[in-house]
């Protein structure tokens, strides 16, 4: 994909589809296929964790996530008190941290986007 491409980043799920979650059926907004905010797990944003990307309104998140690169504890949804962006975290890298590190490394434009673009081939579930 084109990470330039005024769409970038808005391949969200569907409004008003469904999906599974610990043995519920979950239904998405009816305006953009937001999904309700997970706050199941106090796991700090630390490095190497993988987090629930959101417009930092409540339940606006969708299919999009980040990987920490250093601790954003702001970012903690428990942490009200640093910040009212909550972002709660659902994975951890166990193994490339160093590619994740590189990419974080590489060079921007004034926009944050990568002059040559990155791009993520596979990655492998444990």
């Amino acid at each position: 994909r084109n990470p330039k491409d005024p769409r970038a980043g808005t391949g969200g799920p569907q409004p008003r589809s469904t999906y599974n979650a610990v043995g519920k059926t979950i239904t998405r907004d009816a305006r953009e296929g937001c999904i309700p905010d997970e706050f199941t797990q106090r796991i700090s944003n630390e490095p190497g964790t993988l987090s629930m990307a959101n417009t930092g309104a409540p339940n606006s998140g969708g299919s999009q996530f980040f990987i920490n690169t250093v601790h954003n504890e702001f970012l903690d949804w428990w942490r009200s008190d640093l910040s009212p962006s909550q972002h709660p975290v659902f994975g951890k890298i166990v193994q490339g941290m160093e590619v994740v590190n590189k990419i974080g490394k590489v060079r921007c434009d004034g926009n944050d986007n990568p002059i040559t673009p990155v791009q993520v081939i596979s990655v492998t579930l444990v």
